[in-house]
């Protein structure tokens, strides 16, 4: 069976491998599992449901229905400071991983580089090599002087998330600001990738897009309020972009899952403070136990941290699968073989135990 070329790039998710690894254990410490562990509050799946006994499981309008954009507008003018959020700059579509898939189509030529920060989402550079980009990568600890040298260069398109996933990092205000003003001085598309906003654990989080009108912001609602599986993202962005996407949208996607729309209205009337605080105190407990077996920093926001290991990361990962720990390779979001990424959107009780068994490695390796 011949493939078409662009698919010789693409292989498995390590991440889903781990899944599937973690089946196969009678009692898995699984901390490889990049989604919250709490289940979807109540108060929105009730929407949910009364969205499908209402009939609302047709079609809807290709941008999403006028409900969930005025919502989604009042949020960002509110709560990101982005005074010029309006409907028709809002695209809803299924996920963030949708949006990834209509910006990099519409967005990306063979060729075209692409500024990524790293450690990045394992998405963007693979969907990028997809659509023929060229990544260029720049660390996440980048001073806005480290990017003179760049602002000669021609860049398509600027893409972080933030907090970001793998590490945690929030980007700081100069760090996104010099982000800006290399995009705008370079031509070059600026793409943020929000979805993990809430979970700021320091207060440090800032939406570019309040400053920097052409930022593209991406918003999803899958990590916030667990809706991993009900696939519900927004895009705001100039009208002329939106309008292209939207166009796109209606030859491929088609439309975010209806009864989803109508709960994310109800999602975003939700209080999440208590998850929020609970994932906080999880953190802590992470860096706490680890700081003195590994080189590790405090992550500022996400449910991840990102930390080195004593050995080749994939050597690393066999050895905690002995003992029942399940982790992800930190090859995947970087250039580099030696981290992992541990997921501390578990119950207590396996954290505990992933927090013994990391301290047992540590000793062992």
């Amino acid at each position: 069976m011949e493939f078409a070329n662009r698919m010789n790039g693409i292989d498995s998710s390590p991440i889903r491998k781990a899944f599937e690894l973690a089946r196969s254990i009678q009692n898995p410490i699984n901390l490889s599992i990049g989604q919250p562990h709490f289940p979807c509050p109540p108060n929105i799946i009730e929407a949910m449901n009364k969205a499908a006994i209402e009939g609302k499981t047709s079609y809807t309008l290709t941008a999403g229905i006028p409900e969930l954009k005025t919502a989604m507008a009042e949020k960002y003018r509110t709560q990101n400071h982005i005074k010029y959020a309006h409907e028709d700059r809002i695209l809803v579509t299924a996920g963030i991983s949708s949006a990834l898939f209509l910006l990099f189509n519409a967005l990306v030529n063979e060729g075209d580089e692409c500024l990524v920060i790293s450690p990045y989402f394992l998405m963007y550079p693979a969907m990028l090599k997809f659509y023929g980009g060229k990544v260029v990568p720049l660390s996440e600890d980048f001073t806005p002087n480290d990017l003179e040298a760049l602002k000669n260069r021609k860049f398509k398109l600027i893409i972080y998330s933030n907090p970001s996933n793998p590490t945690g990092k929030v980007l700081s205000k100069e760090q996104l600001r010099a982000l800006a003003n290399l995009a705008e001085n370079t031509g070059a598309y600026l793409i943020s990738d929000e979805i993990y906003e809430l979970f700021d654990y320091d207060g440090k989080f800032f939406s570019i897009g309040s400053e920097y009108e052409k930022t593209i912001t991406l918003t999803g609602f899958s990590k916030t309020y667990n809706m991993t599986g009900l696939r519900l993202a927004t895009i705001l962005a100039e009208a002329g972009v939106i309008k292209a996407l939207t166009t796109l949208q209606q030859y491929t996607v088609v439309c975010a899952p209806s009864i989803t729309q109508w709960a994310g209205i109800e999602a975003l009337k939700t209080d999440m403070t208590t998850y929020i605080q609970d994932y906080k105190e999880k953190r802590d407990f992470v860096y706490e136990s680890l700081k003195d077996h590994y080189p590790i920093q405090r992550s500022g926001g996400a449910f991840y941290s990102f930390f080195q290991v004593p050995c080749d990361d994939e050597e690393f990962i066999k050895r905690a699968v002995k003992k029942d720990l399940i982790l992800v390779p930190g090859f995947i979001f970087c250039d580099s073989k030696n981290f992992v990424r541990l997921s501390f959107a578990t119950e207590w009780e396996t954290l505990r135990r992933g927090m013994k068994a990391l301290q047992e490695l540590s000793k062992e390796t």
